[in-house]
């Protein structure tokens, strides 16, 4: 497509005032009542309730997703096109160079492909739901029309209108989404680094995450049947993730202080605008739930229905490997394939590029998939060889028919039977019903390797290759265990006595140590105290390091340092909590970057620390304990901590001044979030971008809000989910923006205050209650 300029893109509201620019985002909204035809057997009404959650109702099923297709276009559409764009590699085309590599990654993957085939294999019944949803969408594209002045405003600053919706892209939009989850090749690169370490301590030091002590499944749990060989306890551990995790618990009627189950899920990612998520309810002759779930795909991901409630969040464990190909030495064209060489197959890729030309890439691939190394950092300073990527989502997938079936389900068993179709990304479910039952259940499809590596794997070891899947049954799970809850925050998920091969990239287990202080106790539980937990910012991270950075400063040469005393006494002092008035985050935040930086510095070389320096378990336990080896010796190791101490101090000193007062976290951790379309309309900047806000929380914290690398809140809990089964016809809701993905509209930004205060809304599932609150009404009629 050809990417046209509006006149004035700059200052698009040119001498408009700003009443008048308003005025303008507002009269592209969709109008609160509404009546339309539409290609459905019979009427679709669409409620909306005050925080702009459209409630669907529908005699036919084709007709009720036929209603969600459309109501998400007309409050999503320039995201859905957005999602569509980075899904086929098509972002860099509309919002300029930035997004080339991202582009070129998902053409790597070849998303667009992998959907046009997977559109040919969907099951009758979901088909019938997939395309009723596209139609929605293209109804509201007919009912907007392609003038500038009725779509959303981002497509007249980007001059471009969108194209109609297909099959394919709802199922690209749904792929990208587990390869932005499940990718994440620079882990596989970073690991690959641990080959620069002699084996034993000093391997395992790098590659253990930060506090690997809590796992989902507890020890001595009932470990279900397999079949299969037991797994050797390193298989077990695979390197760290980030910190960008996510959240989701449920206690039983027996902990709950009104003896109903209670659930509560937060998903952590990037913040984006919009907000990645999108509530909605549907009530049809199959389906009657309400949550939230992903723009452009039918099915929630966290919600109920009135007898079970459900959230997720993401596993880690590894769905994917890098292969390192040999190339004939004589032949770069050819690659080992056993005993035979093959030719590489080649494809050309043009990448389009807003405001400048076209970028072209010559795409290898081999057996066993495309070569990544167009997008990945180089570990090898002479060159690495071409490493070919297998994933999981490169096969075929029933993801939509789970994610509709998991809104159905009516009880444990169902619900796992839903779960059989789960493929990737790997998640953990967590569970809960009107009888009090509270379940986990680990879903996806886990690939069978002949050993364990870290890094990349071998093209030509025969153990590399892989040898099938963990058995649905095998999968780690928990029914209604003894302790009364179950709880899940990225972290590993089991023990070292589980009998099967289960490896991957968990991330620190300090959020699900914080879970398991509180909800461990045997106490019984209010909802309101499920709502402070989710709102909770003590550290279990600074509760556990904190005090040993402050001892370790504290002893010998490094008492007499002014700022290693001045760090010492802020961390000895402080409870770990990452509240607004409390300077110390900033501080700990600081040195914890400088020292994870030092540490990785002793043992590799410059290159190679953006990737390493954020594993961060080395640099936790050469605070808490004894050093293995990594420094030269103890007083090398104390040298570096009061050098890094020095550091940390004036890096905050150079950042917020000399003052302390300006060390405030309320100063330094701002939630401040800039629609991708800003840099092009600044004139319409204070309508598209969110904050600055100061708020409480960090990366490590249950109320999850980030870190970027100037302390802002870059990521985090977009969505926060309550169900009590004590009011099984309600639950409580809040995003981190607000439900609508228009500039302008009043559901923009409406989430926000009470996101940042830990305020929720409430959320009916019964009609009678929709209509008793009902801020809007569209009515689709058979044509």
């Amino acid at each position: 497509m050809t990417v046209t300029t509006v006149t004035d893109a700059s200052d698009p509201g040119g001498s408009r005032d700003e009443d008048a620019l308003l005025a303008g985002l507002r009269r592209r909204l969709p109008p609160a009542e509404a009546r339309l035809t539409a290609a459905v057997r019979g009427p679709v009404e669409i409620l909306r309730d005050p925080a702009g959650v459209p409630h669907v109702f529908a005699g036919t099923t084709a007709d009720l997703y036929f209603g969600l297709g459309f109501v998400t276009a007309q409050d999503r559409l320039w995201q859905l096109d957005r999602l569509r764009r980075r899904a086929t590699g098509r972002q860099a085309e509309v919002l300029g160079p930035e997004y080339v590599k991202s582009d070129l990654t998902y053409r790597l993957v070849d998303v667009a492909a992998i959907a046009r085939a997977e559109a040919e294999r969907l099951d009758g019944a979901t088909r019938e739901i997939v395309v009723a949803y596209v139609a929605g969408i293209n109804r509201h594209l007919e009912a907007a029309g392609a003038s500038p002045q009725t779509l959303p405003v981002e497509f007249e600053v980007l001059g471009y209108a969108p194209e109609p919706f297909t099959v394919a892209d709802v199922l690209a939009i749904l792929r990208g989404m587990w390869w932005s989850l499940n990718g994440r090749l620079e882990n596989l690169v970073a690991a690959q680094a641990s080959a620069l370490l002699p084996e034993g301590p000093l391997r395992d030091l790098f590659l253990t995450p930060e506090a690997p002590e809590p796992r989902i499944v507890p020890p001595g749990s009932p470990a279900p049947p397999s079949g299969l060989p037991p797994a050797p306890p390193d298989s077990l551990l695979a390197g760290s993730g980030d910190a960008t995790g996510s959240n989701n618990w449920a206690v039983g009627a027996g902990r709950s202080a009104g003896g109903d189950a209670i659930l509560c899920s937060d998903p952590h990612q990037a913040f984006w605008l919009p907000a990645s998520w999108y509530e909605y309810a549907l009530h049809g002759p199959e389906d009657s739930a309400a949550g939230a779930g992903h723009p452009g795909v039918p099915g929630i991901w966290w919600g109920t229905n009135g007898t079970i409630a459900w959230g997720l969040t993401n596993n880690a464990a590894s769905t994917r490997d890098l292969y390192a190909e040999t190339v004939h030495p004589d032949d770069p064209t050819r690659y080992r394939d056993g005993d035979s060489w093959r030719s590489f197959e080649t494809r050309e890729v043009e990448v389009a590029v807003r405001g400048g030309p076209a970028q072209r890439f010559t795409v290898r691939s081999t057996v066993r998939g495309p070569v990544m190394n167009d997008v990945l950092p180089a570990f090898d300073e002479g060159g690495d060889p071409p490493l070919s990527l297998r994933w999981v989502g490169q096969e075929h997938l029933d993801d939509v028919r789970a994610l509709v079936g998991i809104g159905r389900a009516r009880d444990w068993a169902t619900f796992r039977d839903a779960l059989r179709d789960w493929t990737v990304a790997v998640f953990n479910f967590g569970y809960a019903d009107a009888t009090g039952f509270v379940g986990y259940q680990c879903a996806g499809r886990v690939p069978l390797r002949g050993r364990a590596v870290r890094g990349f794997r071998q093209a030509e070891h025969p153990d590399d290759v892989w040898q099938g899947y963990v058995p649905f049954d095998a999968l780690p799970r928990l029914e209604n265990p003894q302790r009364g809850y179950v709880a899940s925050a990225n972290n590993r998920v089991a023990a070292d006595d589980y009998p099967h091969p289960f490896y991957g990239a968990w991330a620190a287990g300090h959020r699900a140590t914080r879970l398991d202080d509180v909800l461990g106790g045997g106490q019984r539980f209010t909802r309101d105290e499920m709502i402070a937990l989710q709102n909770d910012v003590a550290s279990a991270r600074a509760a556990r390091l904190a005090p040993a950075i402050a001892a370790r400063l504290r002893a010998g040469a490094a008492g007499a340092e002014a700022d290693a005393r001045l760090l010492a006494d802020v961390l000895a002092a402080w409870d770990g909590a990452y509240t607004l008035d409390s300077p110390a985050p900033a501080l700990f935040e600081t040195f914890s970057r400088a020292w994870q930086r030092r540490v990785a510095a002793e043992r590799f070389p410059d290159r190679l620390l953006p990737l390493v320096q954020a594993q961060g378990g080395a640099a936790a336990r050469l605070l808490e304990g004894d050093d293995p080896g990594w420094f030269a010796d103890g007083a090398a190791r104390d040298a570096a901590l009061v050098e890094t101490a020095r550091a940390a101090l004036a890096e905050v000193r150079r950042r917020w001044g000399d003052d302390p007062a300006g060390w405030r976290w309320e100063r330094i951790h701002l939630a401040h979030w800039r629609h991708p379309v800003s840099p092009l309309a600044p004139a319409y900047a204070a309508h598209f971008d969110l904050g600055p806000a100061p708020v409480s929380g960090g990366s490590e914290t249950i109320r999850n809000t980030g870190l970027s690398p100037a302390f802002g809140a870059d990521s985090g809990a977009e969505y926060r989910l309550v169900v009590d089964f004590a009011t099984p016809d309600r639950f409580l809701a809040v995003q981190n923006t607000g439900n609508s993905g228009q500039p302008g509209s009043p559901h923009y930004g409406d989430n926000f205050g009470p996101w940042l205060a830990g305020e929720y809304h409430v959320v009916h599932l019964r009609r009678e209650a929709v209509e008793a609150q009902a801020a809007g009404r569209t009515v689709l009629e058979p044509a």
